[in-house]
């Protein structure tokens, strides 16, 4: 321990200046060889928290210095970002997507044949965008645009003011407020904010897809004349979840739900009666022409009055019960103003572009009725979530019956399957909403609410998360009969843990095996499915999770040939969140479509004869910004439009040497699931928790018990996906991407490289592993359990260069020697570099260089893991000079020292602030009473100097480690 702490030279000591601490971690890194015990992290993160307790550096100063390396990592990200997309300029953008659109056009000696094939093509969606919201709102609105504007400017942008200007604390709230910029995410991260930040994102694909429709129409007339007017295309599908994702989360009433969903239709209302009346001027004046054009504003001005109307009585509603029935009456009321479909609009601008002859005005007609045609009567489509064992529990309360618990799989299935054929149509009210308590039963009665006064037409997603019997599918099949919404509703089940992984092919089989389900399928016209590639990934590592969903894609094409509705059309949901530990690939927007929905499995369904349509998600305020404003967002939709009809590549050798890619997928899973049972990683996880994140959304993140270890804490099993990568993030190691390459090479190296020089797909897989390599770092991982190291405390009280601190580091290294967090992620930190050699040699044979090589950003991000470190340091040292007291409601002064050492500063601070009351007030001032008094108690200073040196300091450090945080997630590209 002693061996590897050593002082700065003096050249770098003298001041804090980034370029020498920079070429300090350089200096170390090249002696590591001959003293591998060092860790250039820690020896810096020591220098730094040594000068800060002497006085040498302020808070300030390390303010100063972590803005200047978040500034530019926020500004690298941005330009990524712009990257990713392949955003050059607006005519770029509609020059490709016309030539790609003109492309798809056959050259046939009969027009008509021409036309025909061309229609079909595009008159049905192959892709979509879905917008979704978990926490991660890691950064703030503010941010989110500024870096919008970096990515679709032609500057760089200030890479070194943008948060730090004012000196005041981090992390103070007021400081926050005055700097627009900070790394950290807005407070008010609730629903309403979430959905705010998705109908913006919504708002700009509207815009993205008028842009592109206009071209559309335009290429089209172009090569078939007037007749380009009565195609009615579907470029793509946007939806959105924010405000109807039930898994996990029971705190979005059924009338919130409703309530959105009206806003909603109203934005899109009035969106579509703005977009015409700012052309209406230039319609001409021909009596049919303007005839035509009173009935559109009219039918629009009259929809919106009954949705305000609607709005205005829902929003208003109180809690007491006779509230309900007056809203519920108004709600359902038929007065013929309320639109329930698009027909009657999308009519009219047909009829109005009809009676117009100006080419640029009859695209603008065709523009709104394929706009209004697109996203139906909302902002876009909508998709409703719950989870398996709410379905489940839904249906047991339903039939009461004991045989749902009892009888075998086939027994049960045979039981609903006879439910679905016999089933009753059941009619319900606003009232039954109120009155159900099963969460998934009531959804379906939302859906059949929704159908019946909102928008009798536009499809909705119904998904099923952590799906793993075909029974929780045809109990959503007999709940859409029940409730009569079996034609608009798709049923989606979501296979994302290792059963739903493992068993989903033969889940699907089995399904197909029923009548019940066919005739389900085919009445909708499509089976859909959705994979979790984020969830997926914690358990069995995500490129192994990657090859799994792949391999339960491809076995669903030869079923659904085989099950006679081939007819149908394949609906694959990919969800992901936006990290490389999420599933998201790194490269461009066209290779990470690719990832998740591979060319070999798009072959399978295409020479199964099998239309497919392939969504994909896009995670909160990180995915939001790819649509952050009209320029990017028409780039990266006319990517995903034309990628949907690019033809896949065949042949790849990696599904021709299937022995080598199975042995591969085989080895590389069963490492990863061996390192999530590994101590040292739940001790990763487990050492700080959540704590050293910013709350980023409205799900609370589930804590575990104040008594649970750490090894409890860090059970991936009890972690979200989210957290589980962000704290990976944050320890410098993003494990369930990089580990285990080399195990599953084995050795097979030499054919193994020579595969990855031949195969797109295994390509993408090394590039996966590469980026995360790039980005991760052991020594990070092992700086960040030096703090629990008793070792090191007791080392630093030793010396005698920091005497005023002696005490405190006395009680760090007695309170450590019971802890094992800094043994166990040390020994994960021996097992994973035992693994990185083999990873680094397969990753320079295969050509890609150097995954461990010290660039500047590389050496920017350790900067800010040792200012970090020296922050948490200062918080251990701070919370090891908390006053002693007698136990309190089962508190100690021992447990809330550890609750200090995992970070969670809140709710030490407010302990101790109640139990040592620093009050000022009136009864402190001497001047107002007549009779004097000599005594002054003397815990009113102890318990001020408690306040400003120990409580106040601790909370600073705490947020400004937590704003760090957001500093290191830039450079990995996302939150989590």
């Amino acid at each position: 321990m002693n061996e590897q702490v050593k002082p700065m030279p003096p050249q770098a000591a003298s001041k804090l200046d980034e370029l020498a601490l920079r070429e300090q971690l350089r200096q170390f890194r090249t002696k590591i060889p001959d003293e591998p015990g060092l860790n250039p992290i820690v020896n810096v993160a020591f220098d730094i928290s040594r000068r800060l307790e002497a006085g040498d550096i302020s808070m300030v100063d390390l303010r100063a210095l972590a803005g200047r390396l978040m500034d530019r990592a926020c500004t690298q990200r941005a330009r990524r970002l712009r990257a990713r997309i392949g955003y050059i300029d607006n005519a770029a953008t509609l020059k490709d997507f016309t030539d790609g659109v003109d492309a798809t056009a056959t050259t046939s000696p009969d027009p008509g044949a021409a036309f025909a094939a061309f229609k079909a093509r595009w008159e049905t969606a192959r892709s979509g965008i879905v917008l979704t919201a978990h926490p991660t709102f890691g950064v703030s609105e503010a941010l989110s645009r500024h870096m919008v504007e970096i990515a679709s400017g032609d500057q760089a942008g200030d890479t070194t003011g943008i948060a730090h200007g004012d000196p005041a604390p981090l992390g103070d709230a007021a400081s926050a407020k005055q700097s627009p910029h900070a790394h950290r995410p807005d407070d008010n991260v609730d629903l309403s904010y979430e959905h705010a930040r998705a109908q913006e994102a919504v708002a700009n694909l509207r815009n993205g897809y008028t842009d592109l429709l206009n071209a559309f129409y335009s290429t089209a007339a172009n090569r078939f004349g007037d007749r380009a007017y009565t195609l009615k295309p579907k470029l793509t599908s946007m939806a959105s979840w924010v405000g109807y994702d039930l898994d996990g989360r029971t705190d979005i009433p059924w009338h919130r739900s409703y309530l959105i969903r009206l806003q909603e239709k109203r934005a899109a209302l009035t969106d579509i009666r703005e977009r015409f009346l700012a052309l209406k001027h230039r319609l001409g004046e021909s009596p049919d022409t303007q005839r035509v054009s009173r009935q559109i504003t009219g039918k629009l001005d009259l929809a919106i009055a009954a949705v305000d109307e609607q709005v205005r009585a829902l929003a208003n509603m109180g809690n007491e019960a006779a509230s309900l029935p007056r809203v519920a009456n108004l709600l359902a009321r038929q007065d013929g103003y309320n639109l329930t479909s698009t027909e009657p609009l999308s009519a009219l601008f047909t009829e109005l572009g009809a009676t117009i002859e100006t080419p640029q005005l009859k695209r603008a007609m065709a523009t709104f009725a394929g706009l209004v045609e697109a996203t139906g009567l909302g902002t876009a489509h909508i998709h409703l979530r719950v989870n398996a064992q709410q379905l489940n529990n839904a249906f047991r309360a339903y039939v009461h019956e004991p045989w749902t618990r009892d009888l075998s799989e086939s027994q049960s299935l045979a039981r609903i399957v006879e439910m679905i054929r016999t089933v009753p149509r059941e009619s319900v009210n606003f009232g039954s909403l109120e009155l159900e308590t099963a969460t998934a039963i009531r959804q379906f009665a939302l859906v059949a609410q929704m159908q019946k006064y909102i928008d009798r037409e536009t499809p909705i997603r119904f998904l099923i998360a952590e799906c793993e019997s075909p029974a929780t599918v045809l109990i959503a099949v007999f709940f859409a009969k029940l409730f009569g919404v079996e034609k608009i509703v798709d049923i989606s089940p979501l296979f994302e843990t290792p059963a739903g992984l493992e068993g989903g092919a033969r889940l699907m089989e089995r399904l197909l095996d029923e009548e019940a389900y066919r005739e389900y399928v085919l009445g909708r016209g499509r089976l859909s499915m959705q994979t979790g590639f984020s969830d997926a990934g914690r358990f069995i590592g995500q490129i192994s999770a990657t090859l799994a969903i792949e391999r339960l894609q491809m076995a669903i094409a030869g079923m659904m040939k085989k099950a006679g509705v081939g007819d149908a059309e394949f609906l694959m949901f990919s969800t992901h969140g936006e990290s490389i530990g999420r599933g998201a690939h790194p490269g461009d927007l066209k290779t990470r479509l690719h990832y998740v929905f591979s060319d070999e499995a798009r072959l399978r369904f295409v020479r199964n004869g099998i239309p497919v349509k392939h969504e994909t998600s896009f995670q909160g305020g990180d995915g939001f910004m790819w649509f952050g404003n009209r320029p990017l967002t028409a780039r990266a939709m006319a990517t995903v439009i034309l990628d949907a009809h690019r033809d896949p590549v065949p042949d790849d050798p990696f599904y021709t040497d299937t022995n080598l890619s199975l042995d591969f997928f085989l080895r590389l899973r069963s490492y990863q699931q061996a390192l999530f049972a590994h101590d040292g990683y739940r001790a990763v996880l487990g050492a700080f928790g959540p704590n050293l994140l910013f709350r980023t959304g409205s799900r609370a993140v589930k804590r575990q018990s104040d008594g649970a270890s750490a090894h409890d804490r860090g059970d991936p099993s009890r972690m979200r996906a989210i957290p589980n990568n962000a704290i990976l993030q944050q320890f410098g190691y993003i494990a369930n991407v990089v580990a285990g390459l080399g195990t599953a090479v084995g050795s097979d190296k030499e054919r193994f490289v020579a595969l990855a020089g031949r195969s797109a797909r295994l390509k993408t897989l090394l590039e996966m592993i590469a980026a995360g390599k790039r980005l991760s770092s052991l020594n990070a991982m092992g700086a960040n359990a030096m703090v629990f190291d008793p070792g090191f405390w007791a080392a630093r009280a030793s010396w005698g260069r920091e005497v005023p601190l002696q005490p405190a580091f006395r009680v760090l290294s007695s309170y450590m020697l019971e802890d094992e967090r800094a043994t166990s992620i040390n020994r994960l930190v021996h097992h994973l570099r035992l693994d990185s050699i083999d990873l680094h040699a397969i990753m320079t044979e295969a050509g890609y260089g150097n995954v461990n090589a010290l660039d500047e950003a590389r050496l920017e991000l350790d900067v800010l893991q040792a200012i970090r470190l020296a922050l948490i340091m200062r918080v251990f040292i701070l919370a090891a000079q908390l006053p002693r007291f007698a136990p309190q409601n089962d508190t100690s002064h021992a447990t809330l020292l550890g609750r200090a050492l995992s970070l969670d500063v809140p709710e030490v601070v407010a302990f101790m602030r109640q139990a040592f009351p620093h009050r000022v007030s009136a009864a402190q001032d001497a001047a107002g009473y007549d009779e004097k008094a000599t005594y002054r108690p003397r815990g009113i200073d102890d318990y001020g100097r408690l306040e400003t040196e120990i409580l106040e300091p601790m909370e600073t450090a705490y947020n400004f480690i937590r704003e760090i945080g957001t500093g290191i997630s830039h450079h990995f590209g996302a939150f989590g």
